[in-house]
């Protein structure tokens, strides 16, 4: 049996789990959207840091939150879609469910997946492991084994066989889903991209400026940067080292480690702004669209963010590769990341009351 399904589809690199959703919003409602609209307002301003002594990782810093099940709980009240992950033990049973949804004219999202086995990536395939990339199925062929799929960073269809898909869809990691996932969505949104920005903001901002939990938003980043001069006495360095290399590694437009980290010398291939940079061009775009004066210059203030994010990376990496500790100067540049924080939330309007 073969089905495939017409699908309107927009590249929208590094933003994997959201990609086929925006697809789905855009034929649903004729939005045009800003790069990486989704992922930014769902990730960003999620600031979030843990104590875990009992884990291998002693200590966990997030400048926003790219967990795949926790963004889609956030935004799929405020842009209008429901969504069901299914867990199989399986891949036989989790392609039959993906087949079915096809079946029925709905496409689904299937990951995360390794990228180690998606062969249109040249540079990846058979190469690097990299077990958190989702795709949107389209389609399917019994006869020649194949899925269809679109990706984030492919403009065309891509085939991808039954075997191939199976290797790809037997990873997990932790955070954002199990072996042989598959999620299903129903696109139901009747809100413009404006609506969506000015509510997932205004939610993002009180977050920030009024956390529930003392680990969230400013309260976090007081607690961490108060704690931060102790890592080194507290822990011991394998454990300080393993925390700094996790952390610069989700600064990246996708989580990835500096090529630096990796011996290489030559420039990396995507920026290290800590989201900062996404959310200033959702803002300078949504700014233009609908002449709003507040949004475009916030966008000015967020990309700040960028540059001390960037200076960040700098330290670690100078660190970790023996080079130089200037990690006594992280204190600083991270009290300048909550300012910008600040003084974008307030340029937007948002209550600062309680951050003052």
């Amino acid at each position: 049996m073969k089905q495939l399904l017409k699908v309107t589809h927009r590249v929208d690199d590094y933003v994997c789990m959201w990609n086929g959703i925006e697809d789905l919003y855009i034929m649903e409602t004729h939005e045009k959207l800003p790069p990486m609209f989704f992922f930014s307002l769902a990730s960003f301003g999620s600031f979030c840091y843990m104590k875990t002594n009992k884990s291998e990782l002693k200590r966990m810093v997030a400048l926003g939150d790219g967990r795949t099940k926790k963004m889609y709980e956030f935004l799929a009240p405020i842009v209008g879609f429901d969504y069901k992950h299914h867990q199989y033990s399986s891949f036989k049973a989790a392609l039959t469910k993906a087949k079915s949804e096809i079946d029925n004219g709905y496409p689904c999202i299937l990951g995360a997946l390794d990228m180690y086995y998606l062969h249109y990536y040249p540079k990846l395939y058979h190469t690097s492991h990299i077990p958190f990339h989702y795709v949107m199925m389209i389609g399917y062929d019994d006869e020649a084994q194949y899925v269809y799929i679109n990706d984030c960073g492919r403009e065309q269809i891509q085939e991808m066989s039954y075997e191939e898909l199976k290797l790809a869809w037997d990873c997990s990691y932790p955070g954002l889903s199990k072996p042989n996932t598959v999620c299903s969505i129903r696109m139901h949104s009747k809100k413009n991209v404006y609506e969506i920005a000015q509510e997932a903001l205004a939610k993002k901002c009180d977050l920030f400026l009024n956390p529930p939990v003392g680990f969230l938003g400013h309260r976090g980043l007081d607690k961490f940067m108060k704690d931060l001069p102790n890592w080194k006495k507290e822990l011991s360095k394998d454990d300080y080292d393993k925390i700094l290399y996790n952390m610069v590694q989700f600064f990246g437009t996708v989580p990835t480690i500096p090529n630096a980290l990796q011996g290489s010398k030559e420039e990396d291939e995507v920026a290290f702004g800590g989201g900062f940079d996404k959310i200033s061009v959702v803002l300078e775009e949504l700014g233009r669209e609908y002449q709003d004066e507040r949004m475009k210059k916030a966008a000015g203030v967020f990309s700040q963010g960028a540059a001390v994010i960037e200076k960040i990376k700098v330290v670690i990496v100078e660190y970790l590769i023996g080079e130089r500790d200037r990690t006594d100067e992280m204190g600083e540049l991270f009290g300048e990341v909550k300012e910008i924080m600040r003084r974008g939330f307030e340029v937007l309007e948002c209550p600062t009351e309680k951050l003052l």
